[in-house]
């Protein structure tokens, strides 16, 4: 007799848990956040920085490169331009800004360099810093963040494809700024970062151009040459959840997120364009009253 009023008891208790998850269950949807192998890191922070703030999503995240087909509750991610071929039946809009930064040791006399002598350098086809006006003393390849895509960026838009001369690779820019500060002869590239015992390099598109610092405010509007913006593209008919995040990421917490994994966060107007996009997406198309008979 005892033993049956626990059981009724266990029941009575397991009973609205067992009911609680199993709704939770049902009514969490599920999101998709897939695209380039380079953005699974800041795919993999959103989904948990989202989901403590949204206990009704689920949200996962795939590699496998850009996608041609988009569902309701997909969202591909990608770095630069998307492809003309790709932009029908979708919506893309920027998240973020990536930059490349050269460091030098402060000890160093070269303050700017164009992106020809910088891709000289990563090429092994000038390895003497005073044959760039700087001391004479071998030049020390570094480079940092292999978990953003920063690597391939730098052979894409500075080597143009070429394969880099031998260099020491960091895990992330932090580890590449104190080995830069070590090492005199040293120059290495990452995202944008603070320390006090290395100095960001101007860089020059061109031989005539003005020199133009890594600053955030000449990333951010890419007035720095080695920029590209994140996208993000939604089917032009997303469901609500996926909508919902869109406009989350594009929010002041969500743009904590890009910066959080080494990229900058967009400009105000830059934001809001991307939020017109998604607000015209989920507006109903209605007919003209001159159309209708």
């Amino acid at each position: 007799m005892k033993d049956s009023r626990s059981c009724q008891l266990y029941i009575a208790i397991r009973t609205p848990i067992l009911i609680c998850f199993l709704c939770y269950a049902v009514s969490a949807q599920e999101i998709q956040i897939k695209g380039s192998d380079t953005l699974i890191y800041l795919g993999q922070r959103v989904r948990n920085l989202y989901q403590k703030e949204t206990s009704t999503v689920s949200v996962k995240v795939l590699g496998g490169g850009p996608s041609e087909t988009l569902l309701a509750d997909e969202i591909v991610q990608r770095e630069g331009e998307p492809a003309k071929g790709l932009s029908a039946g979708r919506v893309t809009f920027p998240v973020g800004v990536q930059a490349i930064v050269l460091y030098v040791n402060p000890s160093n006399a070269v303050k700017e360099l164009t992106i020809s002598q910088v891709r000289k350098i990563f090429l092994g086809e000038i390895t003497n810093w005073k044959d760039l006006g700087g001391p004479d003393s071998t030049i020390l390849l570094y480079a940092g963040e292999s978990s953003t895509g920063t690597l391939p960026y730098f052979q894409e838009a500075v080597l143009r494809g070429e394969e880099p001369y031998p260099f020491v690779g960091k895990a992330n820019t932090k580890d590449l700024l104190n080995e830069i500060a070590q090492h005199p002869g040293a120059i290495g590239y990452g995202s944008l970062d603070s320390n006090p015992d290395v100095r960001p390099v101007a860089i020059k598109s061109g031989s005539a151009s003005l020199p133009i610092e890594p600053t955030r405010d000449n990333i951010r509007s890419r007035v720095y040459p080695i920029t590209r913006r994140i996208y993000w593209a939604v089917s032009n008919k997303p469901d609500s959840p996926t909508l919902a995040l869109c406009h989350w990421i594009l929010s002041s917490n969500g743009q904590l997120v890009i910066e959080s994994v080494g990229f900058e966060p967009l400009l105000p107007p830059d934001r809001a364009t991307g939020l017109s996009k998604l607000t015209a997406s989920a507006t109903p198309k209605t007919v003209p009253v001159s159309l209708v008979r």
